[in-house]
């Protein structure tokens, strides 16, 4: 319901990103063939062709390029299909020279697809197949090939259709190794293959293990896994009691881990002893849980996890006994200690050894020893930078020194940590509380500085609220601007040309395949926000630019900014909020920040919708706002979750 609306900004806001974009009124064509290009696909998006072919005739006129050609060929195709005029469209994309461009295997899918809608299935699939066996490495190989699939299925072939699905999961992303499978136990149902069934049961065992029960999963689907559960060797019933548990389901996970202990195969008994542990701790048998964990063999990766959740129990079990009174400086905690510190090595797998050096933080600071908790924060950040893990305890620390008075102390403690953790928003909460120790000091010029400095953030924070009458009116300079990274590069051709035709589904899939970078993360962050896809944008372009979301924000180029932060379609939220008496902006930001614009969001309490109501708020609502009884489809229709939660909100 948004995309339309979010595709139209996201198209605004890229012309003023690293790739040239023009304005859409009309003039005459420049040299600049990727600003002129843009033009013409925004006329296609309001519908006027004639403007854009001739810009487009004027590229290719002047440009005399074969890239060019496909460029144009593959972007007026667009447009045709989206016209139904699939015969201008299979024309234009039979005569396209995509090779010059890297997106052959695309032009065949899209011709293909354009055969399909005629009819015209048998040319369909060749074209499928054609792409399917290319020899260019292709984000979306997996998707054409369930495409093939389905044609060779429509045209009689099956097994053939079995055969293509076998080769597609096996070099598909995660994501889609579900939905094949599940379309190879229907196919090897009704071809009979019981090996193909099996295979494809045994695979979503694992992969979906839940899927037995699920409501949503077609009752044959469900049948096949449970039959081939029972036929599971007693490495692969542990193995299935791991994905059971790691889905959720302890209590099935911990039956299958009880069965066949002895028959483990060596190299998987730690994995298995640690999910066993883990399991009984689920199920409330934490004395059991515990002897499980010491059984994990000394020497394996799952020692170090097993030894971190020993020490989760014991703690637990100290703090119950010691009914509220710190256990950290206790005899009893240095075992503990101990324990935490044999994991906190370089042998260790990295996440165990940031959660032990994170635990140690903890009960260091408990034990009111700054120094300690420091050094191990230290260790912390520099094997995890960027991490703030730890910070809240150590900081409990400095800040008692100043609630005690002792403001030199309080200082030199802000200041460290400070040097410690790589953070913005921490950053600038401890030059505020040092700069409040240095007024305590007498140091009021130095104090007042950093006091300027903070308030001249962009966007103001709390602390740039709380800096301005501290500063004595001054503010410092704005920091500069970050310039907009100029990010062209062999390997980002293909999604960016994915980009410019606005293919987006094809470029999001591409972008995500790409090494990790900050020119990565922009490429998915626009395809997202292009196809509505808001979450996932805004998450992607706050890992492009750190500062996104914080008081620096200000200094990122808004073309990349704006990616952060979606609009809603027709300013229904304006409505609504006029409806009930509240600022819109307040409005706006209560659904940013709860839902990110996404009407399908839910929360794991079980909060639904743009603004995230609980069914049980929104029962009583439905009734005194919408004067009618309550359904829950009342949460994912955008404009009514909207006014129920406006309502909800003005109550506050």
């Amino acid at each position: 319901m948004l995309r339309s609306l979010a595709l139209v900004v996201f198209l605004a806001l890229l012309r003023t990103a690293s790739v040239a974009r023009a304005d859409i009124g009309v003039r005459p064509v420049t040299g600049d063939f990727d600003a002129e290009f843009a033009r013409a696909a925004d006329f296609l998006e309001r519908g006027d062709r004639g403007q854009a072919e001739a810009i487009l005739g004027e590229i290719q006129r002047r440009a005399r390029q074969r890239a060019w050609d496909a460029r144009i060929a593959l972007l007026l195709a667009g447009d045709d299909e989206r016209r139904r005029d699939h015969a201008a469209a299979e024309r234009r994309l039979r005569a396209a020279e995509a090779t010059a461009i890297g997106l052959e295997p695309y032009r065949r899918d899209r011709l293909a697809r354009i055969l399909e809608a005629q009819g015209r299935e048998a040319e369909a699939e060749q074209e499928w197949r054609a792409a399917f066996e290319s020899e260019e490495t292709f984000a979306q190989r997996s998707a054409v090939g369930r495409r093939l699939a389905k044609a060779l299925e429509k045209l009689g072939h099956p097994r053939d259709a079995l055969t293509i699905l076998e080769r597609t999961a096996s070099r598909a992303p995660s994501a889609e190794r579900v939905a094949i499978e599940v379309e190879r136990v229907r196919l090897g149902l009704a071809a009979k293959d019981r090996n193909a069934v099996s295979s494809a049961a045994q695979s979503l065992l694992l992969r979906a293990p839940t899927m037995d029960v699920a409501r949503t999963a077609p009752s044959p689907v469900r049948a096949a896994i449970r039959l081939e559960e029972r036929r599971l060797s007693p490495a692969d019933r542990a193995r299935r009691g791991r994905a059971l548990f790691a889905a959720g389901d302890a209590k099935r996970g911990l039956r299958l881990l009880s069965e066949h202990p002895s028959a483990w195969p060596a190299a998987e008994r730690a994995a298995n002893q640690l999910a066993l542990a883990r399991a009984l701790a689920a199920a409330g048998r934490a004395g059991a849980a515990e002897a499980a964990a010491a059984r994990v063999p000394k020497g394996s990766p799952e020692w170090f996890e097993a030894t971190l959740f020993r020490t989760d129990l014991v703690l637990a079990r100290l703090r119950a006994k010691s009914r509220g009174t710190p256990v950290a400086k206790s005899p009893s905690i240095i075992p503990v200690r101990q324990a935490l510190e044999s994991v906190a090595v370089a042998s260790a797998p990295a996440s165990a050894r940031e959660s032990a050096r994170e635990r140690l933080v903890r009960l260091f600071a408990e034990a009111d020893d700054f120094e300690a908790a420091l050094e191990q924060a230290q260790e912390l950040t520099r094997e995890t930078r960027g991490t703030v893990r730890g910070f809240e305890p150590v900081f409990e620390l400095a800040w008692q020194k100043w609630r005690a008075g002792d403001f030199r102390e309080a200082r030199r403690r802000f200041e460290a940590l400070a040097a410690t953790y790589d953070d913005i928003w921490r950053d600038r909460r401890l030059s505020y509380w040092r700069a409040r120790c240095l007024e305590k000091e007498g140091s009021g010029e130095e104090a007042r500085g950093i006091f300027a400095t903070l308030a001249a953030a962009i966007p103001p924070d709390i602390y740039a609220s709380f800096s301005r009458p501290r500063s004595g009116g001054a503010v410092g300079p704005a920091p500069p601007p970050i310039p907009d990274p100029a990010l062209e590069g062999a390997e980002f051709l293909r999604t960016d040309e994915l980009l410019r035709l606005r293919m987006f589904e094809d470029a999001a899939a591409e972008a995500r395949v790409l090494p990790a970078s900050r020119g990565r993360e922009l490429r998915v962050a626009e395809a997202d926000f292009a196809l509505g896809r808001f979450a996932t944008a805004a998450s992607a372009a706050k890992r492009a630019f750190r500062e996104i979301g914080t008081a620096q924000e200000g200094r990122v180029p808004d073309g990349w900014r704006r990616l952060h932060y979606p609009i809603e379609e027709g300013g229904f939220l304006s409505s609504r909020a006029r409806e009930f008496h509240l600022d819109p902006s307040l409005l706006r930001g209560l659904v940013r920040q709860e839902s990110v614009f996404n009407p399908q969001a839910r929360s794991h309490a079980g909060a639904l919708g743009l603004t995230q109501l609980l069914p049980g708020t929104a029962k009583p609502l439905a009734k005194s706002v919408l004067r009618v009884r309550y359904r829950r489809a009342f949460l994912y229709d955008p404009g009514v979750n909207a006014r129920l939660g406006a309502a909800f909100f003005r109550q506050l």
